[in-house]
């Protein structure tokens, strides 16, 4: 690229981007051509945007030109050029016009884009133009075709009986191979195969856990027990899960659902190519390897799993379900949570919960309910849809008078501007022995915030009384109560909306 007294004197950042993939263009590599490139003509380097180990397929996880974008468009770059080592290194987008539409963004700011090692300069000519786009189209297309190759020897290596990344999962390890296939060691989970060359497949984990695998499958289909009921005996009996955390239904779930257990090895069962959406494939793409495993519980009882979980898992029979809480309640004078997770062929009581609305809703439907439990469980379901109504619209007016906020890590806790931490609460009326009305309103329940906004419901908990704003460092005890008959103490913290709360209200 020919030299050019236009450029001397310019200020200029540079963009240097290298994928996850061994290659010659390391980021020293750009760097030193690019500061040769600003040397031989007179342009000062103010800035560097760098994307060490990123694929130039997306903008999305590009930290470095997601925020050269940013700086252009926010008209904040005190520079009026931008060297980059060539048009790949821009990115690789399958969409052509998207490397094109950000190279553009920045011409219409001033900011003139530079391609130091490409064989024309990007002066707007046509010729320039056409040169560029092919040099996108051929980059594009380098992804691509590096993708079929890609898969191609991953299906090849699955066919073989290789094992294609991940992590092995609970009662199961990683066996690491040659590349003639010769046996080396079980990696340690984390641990990396020792040559690049190196291949893996799966062997049995330790007995201990395959003791528990086999249990959950027995667990499962024979005692007919739920995910959340197996989470809660595996936690009850301090069974480690390998992951360095309690049990989860997540969890047992994979155990319960992955073919590998049962010996057969499936690969390609779904694929996301050059990250676009994962979508499943058909059966006839799949590569399935058996008796490279031994399996650590039967085929047979795998496939009953399978079965027993599309029934639980099948369109609910409402009528089905009302019967067998009748039978429960017939046969044990109560319906309880345990004794629907132990009733075979039921759906588990989540699941019937939200089929009804409330557990304590189909209990009523069934006729063996409780006229009061119901009611509760009617009443507290309403007042938490008006908890998150509630916080909702308190980001919304916080929204309004431009002051920033977010959701804190408690779910009913927002953050404003980063220093205040308020609370939502919504206050049930109560009655009393002698029938008077009290609100209970916790103040320093986990996480402790600044302030409480309290909405208060009225006697039938079906409309909301008033709003409260309290600030908590004017109390002491974990909670306050309001009293019906003396809310009037407490008319410095009261409003009559929450749009007066933040000063909305016109």
């Amino acid at each position: 690229m020919a030299a050019g007294s236009s450029t001397r004197g310019k200020k200029a950042a540079i963009y240097v981007r290298m994928s996850t993939r061994p290659q010659d263009h390391s980021i020293e590599h750009q760097c030193d051509r690019l500061y040769a490139y600003a040397s031989e003509r007179g342009i000062e380097i103010v800035k560097m945007y760098a994307d060490a180990g990123k694929s130039g397929l997306r903008i999305n996880n590009r930290d470095g030109l997601r925020e050269l974008i940013a700086d252009v468009q926010a008209r904040t770059a005190d520079f009026s050029a931008v060297l980059v080592y060539d048009v790949s290194r821009w990115g690789r987008f399958q969409d052509v016009d998207e490397g094109a539409h950000y190279e553009f963004v920045c011409r219409e700011a001033g900011i003139q884009v530079l391609y130091c090692a490409e064989p024309f300069e990007n002066d707007g000519s046509a010729l320039a133009s056409i040169v560029k786009s092919m040099k996108r189209t051929m980059a594009a297309e380098y992804s691509r075709e590096l993708s079929a190759k890609v898969f191609e020897a991953q299906r090849r290596f699955a066919v073989q009986g290789y094992k294609m990344g991940g992590s092995a999962g609970f009662g199961l390890r990683r066996m690491s191979f040659d590349r003639d296939g010769k046996q080396k060691r079980t990696l340690s989970h984390g641990e990396r195969k020792g040559a690049i060359t190196d291949r893996v497949r799966f062997c049995w984990g330790p007995a201990d856990e395959v003791a528990v695998v086999r249990q959950i499958y027995s667990w499962f289909v024979d005692n007919h027990f739920t995910d959340t009921g197996i989470v809660t005996l595996l936690n009850q009996r301090k069974v480690e899960s390998g992951t360095g955390r309690p049990w989860t239904p997540w969890l047992v779930k994979s155990i319960l659902t992955n073919e590998k257990y049962a010996g057969r090895v499936v690969f390609n069962r779904g694929s996301a190519k050059l990250t676009g959406l994962r979508r499943l494939n058909p059966v006839d793409e799949w590569v399935c390897k058996v008796d490279l495993l031994p399996p650590i519980v039967s085929p047979a009882l795998f496939d009953m799993a399978q079965e027993e979980r599309k029934k639980r898992f099948a369109p609910m029979d409402r009528e089905r379900v009302l019967a067998g809480l009748r039978s429960i309640h017939s046969k044990h004078g109560k319906v309880t949570v345990a004794l629907i997770n132990a009733t075979p062929g039921l759906p588990n009581p989540k699941r019937i919960g939200e089929a009804f609305g409330t557990l304590a809703e189909a209990y009523a439907l069934a006729g063996v309910g409780d006229s009061e439990k119901l009611q509760y469980a009617r009443t507290k379901r309403s007042l938490q849809q008006m908890r998150k109504a509630t916080l909702a619209a308190c980001g919304l007016l916080i929204e309004q008078t431009g002051i920033s906020y977010r959701y804190s890590k408690d779910r009913w806790c927002l953050c404003i501007d980063d220093k205040i931490i308020v609370k939502i609460v919504v206050a049930r009326s109560r009655h009393d022995s002698a029938g008077r009305i009290r609100w209970r309103v916790p103040i320093y329940n986990a996480p402790v915030p600044d302030f409480v906004v309290c909405v208060l419901m009225d006697a039938a908990n079906a409309v909301v009384l008033d709003y409260y704003l309290i600030p908590v460092q004017d109390f002491t005890a974990g909670h306050i109560t309001l009293r019906a008959e003396y809310l009037q103490d407490q008319a410095a913290y009261r409003y009559t909306s929450l749009a007066a709360i933040f000063g909305r209200e016109s």
